[in-house]
C-alpha cells in the first residue's frame, strides 16, 4: 500500500469488504498497511467513481460520503485518515512504512504480532500480494510482497487472515485456484474464501470459529457489491 493509492476505487472495495466482514460482525480487526514510500506511478488515479454516486454510493453510503469529503473536497490522500475514523471499527494499525532490509522486515512483522494479538481478522495490504520467487526477503522490492512464512505465522496465532493481491497475467479463474490451494496449504485452513474484484483478488483463510460467520455475509456481500465484489468458496 501506498498513500497515493488512498481512496481510488480500488480502497472502496477493500475498506467495503472489511466493513461486511469485520465491522457488521463485531470481528476484532488488524490491519497491516504494508506501507511502502511513494513513487511517480499513477496507479492511484482511479478517482472517477467518485463522481458517479448514483452507481457507487448504495454500495456503502457511509464509506462513500466519507471518501468523497476525505479525498475528493479535502484532498487528503493518507491511511491514517481512514485509522482516525470509526469506519473499520476498533482496529489495530500497523502503520509503519516497510523497507526492503531484512533485519527491519522481521522487527516489523514482530511489532505486527504484537499489535495484532487478539485479533479475529488480519487484513494484510502489499503493493502486490505474495511472494515471488525472484524476490527473496531483504532483495529490492522485496517490501511490496508478503511472504507465505509471515501469513502462517498470523494464522497460528489464530486470526484468519485476509490478504490482497493484484492478478498477473493468467486466467483468472485458475490463478484464484492456484492461490487459494496455495493459502489453504500454508495456513492449514479447512476453508478458503476468495473475493474477486475487476482490478484486484482478495483472499481469506478462515478460523474455524469464523468460518460460519464469514459464509453468513456471503450473500450480503454479493447483492451489495454486485458486479464489484464476486464470493466464491
Amino acid at each position: 500500500m501506498k498513500n497515493q493509492y488512498f481512496g481510488d476505487v480500488n480502497d472502496f472495495r477493500k475498506y467495503g469488504l472489511l466493513r461486511a466482514l469485520a465491522v457488521a460482525t463485531d470481528l476484532r480487526l488488524g490491519v497491516c498497511w504494508m506501507l511502502t514510500d511513494g513513487d511517480s506511478r499513477s496507479d492511484g488515479n482511479l478517482l472517477s467513481y467518485l463522481g458517479k454516486s448514483q452507481e457507487y454510493r448504495h454500495r456503502d453510503p457511509e464509506l462513500f460520503d466519507w471518501l468523497k469529503q476525505v479525498v475528493e473536497i479535502e484532498k487528503d490522500r493518507r491511511t491514517e485518515r481512514i485509522e482516525k475514523s470509526h469506519l473499520l471499527g476498533t482496529a489495530a494499525f500497523q502503520s509503519k512504512i516497510l523497507i526492503d532490509k531484512h533485519d527491519d522486515r522481521l522487527e516489523y512483522f514482530s511489532d505486527c504480532a504484537a499489535r495484532f494479538a487478539g485479533c479475529d481478522l488480519v487484513f494484510f495490504d502489499p503493493d502486490n500480494g505474495f511472494e515471488i520467487g525472484s524476490r527473496p526477503r531483504g532483495r529490492k522490492d522485496s517490501c511490496k510482497h508478503l511472504y507465505w512464512d509471515e501469513v502462517a505465522e498470523t494464522f497460528n496465532a489464530r486470526s484468519s487472515v485476509l490478504v490482497y493481491q493484484h492478478f498477473i497475467r493468467e486466467n483468472r479463474i485458475e490463478y484464484i485456484a492456484r492461490i487459494t490451494r496455495q493459502l489453504r496449504s500454508c495456513t492449514g485452513a479447512a476453508t478458503v474464501f476468495s473475493f474477486r474484484t475487476p482490478h484486484v483478488l482478495f483472499v481469506l483463510a478462515a478460523q474455524e470459529r469464523h468460518v460460519d460467520l464469514f459464509r453468513s455475509r456471503l450473500s450480503v456481500i454479493e447483492s451489495g457489491w454486485k458486479r464489484h465484489i464476486a464470493v466464491s468458496e
